[in-house]
């Protein structure tokens, strides 16, 4: 019976981690726990099995634009599992409920991310936050230098307790960052620190941009120079508006010795938030960072060539005007995935010819000109053939990408998933004809007759298993008559596709759904942004 228990529950937790999403490297994505929390409250078997996996990221889930209240919650829980000694210890006031908890979360935390709700006094005290996570004691008795304190004070237990931390991310100015970053790299019996498996570190926002010499020398960088195996790291680049700290940059970069990911971002806008005056300033000191070689400031992009070997994933995310070199990018000859948001690199084409081991391109549009479209078009016919998935990103419906739609078939015939922005029957059918291997599309599709619907459907590639309408006739309806969707997936069908899923926006939906699915074995799904 043992041995049985024990094999059902590594199958559990095999079928639990497939339900687990490790956190995105995309800081605006939050990680879900609706299906993994479902499985804890089956019986106690599965919550013991499910719960380490939950709780491994549990700030990963409150990552962009999340709910206070959900937040708080999820502080009332980790306030919970401190044990009465432990509370007098950290001068925590004595509560008159006492918490059954079934588990102490804290040492299957696996990632920390330190965000405005720990640290902003306006929303610790708040008076509808601070009832919520700190339910359990009489709030008449609690000053607010006390509830600040009951905050630094749990984040200190936590960062104390935690064990082998995989990702970190500093999305706010942290306070008493001395005791915080003692707690995280302070080495056990074992002679490891809590980092010393750091896989991810990230500087999504602008929090470099601090003065504080203390805060410079000792809490982002310098306490880190003992981590060494990261595999991504993610930076924004308005932190880094001195010279020293570019050279702590470019100093810790140099020291890793398997970075595979790294990412160079803007500042990421959250919602109702201050942005700097001096952004612009910002943006220039940084152009001038990563564009001129002859400057004392080049060694940024040069520490990466140190990781050349490693680098696969390089993503340049939101940098505005800011133009990158590319001298500075011609060593990195490993790339797998190129992803461009809204930032311009000189002679992209020129470069791209050299990444023969390129699998995934992602461009945003920076600008509407025709010589940016024409660079763009460049790029595609410098892509390897091989290129596996490419997405291209521009909300701007005016723009003509005709010509562009042209390179694809004539050059990348081997993608299997593709992202376009919007276009007619006419100019995808070719795609289809050519790019065999198909297997997801998702596009904006400017058609409202039902025969061109037919033709697209008798040429979809038979390896094509969903497609997603971002959009349906373009901005002349508010959603499409569901007769034409029908008339593309009668003609899928005779056709002999296997596709199994179809994103659309249609009104009737929900009312026609079934119907469909039952005549045309095709899930229909509603989609939304």
């Amino acid at each position: 019976m043992a041995s049985a228990s024990f094999l059902l529950s590594e199958c559990l937790e095999i079928i639990f981690s497939k339900l687990t999403e490790y956190p995105s490297s995309d800081v605006k994505i939050n990680v879900p726990t609706k299906d993994l929390y479902s499985c804890t409250l089956v019986s106690r078997h599965w919550c013991r099995v499910a719960t380490p996996l939950l709780y491994a990221y549990p700030f990963h889930h409150f990552r962009y634009n999340y709910s206070r209240q959900n937040y708080y919650k999820l502080i009332r829980t980790l306030l919970s599992c401190i044990q009465q000694f432990d509370k007098n210890v950290l001068q925590l006031p004595h509560n008159d409920i006492n918490s059954n908890i079934t588990f102490n979360y804290i040492p299957l935390i696996r990632g920390l991310v330190f965000n405005k709700f720990m640290f902003r006094t306006k929303l610790i005290c708040d008076e509808y936050n601070k009832r919520i996570w700190l339910s359990e004691y009489n709030l008449k008795n609690i000053s607010d230098t006390s509830i600040i304190t009951i905050m630094d004070n749990l984040i200190k237990f936590i960062c104390k307790h935690c064990n082998n931390l995989t990702t970190l991310e500093f999305s706010f100015l942290i306070r008493n960052d001395d005791d915080i970053i003692k707690l995280l790299t302070l080495k056990g019996h074992n002679g490891e620190s809590k980092l010393s498996n750091l896989k991810e570190l990230y500087y999504p926002r602008h929090i470099l941009y601090s003065q504080n010499i203390n805060i410079l020398n000792s809490f982002y960088l310098s306490p880190l120079n003992n981590v060494h195996n990261l595999k991504l790291l993610y930076v924004c680049k308005d932190g880094f508006n001195s010279d020293t700290k570019a050279r702590l940059l470019s100093k810790f970069i140099s020291s890793q010795k398997m970075l595979q990911h790294f990412i160079l971002s803007g500042t990421i806008k959250y919602e109702n938030e201050y942005n700097f005056d001096n952004e612009e300033v910002l943006a220039n000191f940084f152009n001038k960072l990563l564009y001129n070689d002859n400057n004392d400031y080049s060694f940024i992009i040069n520490s990466l060539t140190t990781q050349s070997e490693t680098l696969q994933i390089l993503e340049f995310i939101d940098l505005g005007n800011i133009i990158i070199n590319l001298n500075s990018l011609q060593s990195f000859k490993n790339i797998r995935k190129l992803k461009l948001d809204k930032c311009m690199i000189n002679d992209l084409h020129y470069w791209l010819m050299d990444l023969k081991n390129l699998k995934v391109f992602e461009i945003t549009k920076y600008d509407t000109t025709e010589s940016s479209l024409f660079k763009l078009i460049q790029s595609i016919q410098s892509i390897t053939s091989n290129l596996a998935k490419l997405i291209i990103n521009d909300e701007c419906e005016f723009n003509d990408y005709t010509e562009l739609y042209k390179q694809i078939p004539l050059y990348l015939y081997s993608l299997t998933h593709l992202k376009l922005p919007h276009i007619l029957v006419l100019e995808l059918i070719p795609i289809f004809n050519s790019c065999t291997n198909l297997v997801y599309l998702s596009v904006v599709l400017l058609e409202e007759e039902t025969e061109m619907l037919n033709r697209l459907g008798k040429s979809v590639p038979k390896t094509l298993k969903r497609i997603q309408f971002r959009k349906l006739l373009g901005t002349s309806r508010i959603s499409a008559p569901y007769e034409l969707l029908e008339a593309f997936l009668e003609a899928c069908v005779n056709n002999g596709s296997i596709l199994k899923y179809v994103e659309y926006e249609c009104k009737d939906l929900e009312k026609s759904n079934d119907n469909v699915t039952e005549r045309y074995g095709i899930k229909v799904i509603k989609y939304s942004k």
